[in-house]
């Protein structure tokens, strides 16, 4: 194959798309699994000392997984869109923008473990703060948040699926 149909093929609608798609997950994946190690770890150690730490303790470990799960539905739209059969380059590109945009945004996660596993550590503690200490895990959030929905508006502007 020529080197302009290399180009040609990896600037597809199609490649691009699916390149954002992988971006997206992968990013977004491997922060979530980092986060959901750091609050794990804090979360076991916790609920070793003591069991009716367990419930309070899962509930804030399981919140670092929220970034894979917004990347995993802006992949699975940009793949719906790649299915439609109608990606072209321009639609690959904001898909692509779309992939990067959720999955770096999802780097959160790995922050979000770590405001979570002191706050397992703070309930442990201390029971009555669990309400308050929750404000405080959610916060990174925000930013994984903000990256979703830029995604979704890209993709819904770029009429992608």
């Amino acid at each position: 194959m020529a080197v302009e149909g290399i180009i040609t093929t990896f600037f597809s609608g199609n490649v691009l798309g699916a390149v954002g798609a992988a971006i997206a997950i992968a990013i977004a994946g491997v922060s979530s699994a980092r986060g959901l190690e750091i609050a794990g770890n804090t979360a076991a150690g916790a609920t070793g000392e003591n069991e009716e730490n367990f419930s309070s303790a899962l509930i804030l470990q399981a919140l670092p997984q929220t970034q894979v799960i917004y990347a995993f539905i802006i992949g699975i739209l940009i793949i719906l869109g790649i299915m439609g059969g109608n990606m072209t380059p321009e639609k690959g590109f904001l898909s692509l923008m779309a992939g990067i945009a959720v999955g770096i945004t999802g780097i959160s996660a790995v922050s979000q473990g770590k405001v979570a596993s002191s706050s397992i550590g703070a309930t442990a503690k201390n029971a009555s703060v669990k309400g308050k200490v929750l404000i405080f895990v959610v916060m990174p959030e925000i930013a994984a948040l903000f990256g979703f929905v830029t995604a979704i508006m890209l993709l819904i502007t770029g009429q992608v699926f």
